[in-house]
């Protein structure tokens, strides 16, 4: 089993509401993502801003929640708050809630795989990604602002029944990711 880091600090400008939060059928997004990560996941970390943090713990009241105070930093930065919440951990699967186009296969092929890892589709890398100890204190010893590209350098691990367009920064893309949903659903 990994530790998993959901990242639910951004501040959703593009979307006008929480991403976490976005309805899906009779579930929220953030409610779909944990219903494949704890699969796999012994540890599970939602790392928020503070204004959502009563309504994340609401929406996932089996995960540990903590709060960025500097979300504006950047995403390296909150997943640093993550890092730094686990129990020591050997591995660490790193889950933006906005990339949601994933299965529970996609996560068992980057744990078979090892290492600092990605998913790839058709040439296109995706999430979510696993960090491995050594990838971890490099994300640890960078800066809040750095992007993973700058710090890291990951294998590819190829993977099938993704969809790695889905990209949820805007009400239009509600529609796609709910379609995505529904077709996993069958």
């Amino acid at each position: 089993m990994v530790a998993a880091i959901i990242l639910a600090a951004g501040a959703s400008q593009r979307m006008g509401s929480p991403k976490a939060l976005l309805p899906i059928a009779d579930s929220t997004l953030l409610q779909r993502i944990l219903e494949v990560v704890k699969k796999t996941c012994n540890e599970i970390v939602i790392v928020t801003r503070k204004e959502l943090q009563v309504d994340i713990m609401l929406n996932a009241p089996e995960s540990r929640i903590v709060t960025n105070p500097m979300p504006e930093n950047g995403r390296t930065g909150t997943l640093q708050v993550g890092l730094l919440a686990l129990e020591i951990p050997t591995a660490a699967l790193i889950v933006p809630v906005d990339r949601p186009g994933f299965t529970i296969e996609t996560i068992e092929a980057l744990l078979k795989a090892g290492g600092c890892a990605r998913p790839v589709h058709d040439g296109k890398g995706g999430h979510p990604v696993l960090l491995d100890r050594e990838a971890i204190r490099k994300v640890m010893a960078a800066e809040a602002n750095e992007s993973l590209r700058e710090i890291l350098q990951f294998s590819d691990v190829q993977v099938e029944g993704v969809d790695f367009s889905l990209n949820v920064d805007r009400p239009e893309d509600l529609q796609k990711l709910t379609q995505w949903y529904v077709s996993q659903d069958t």
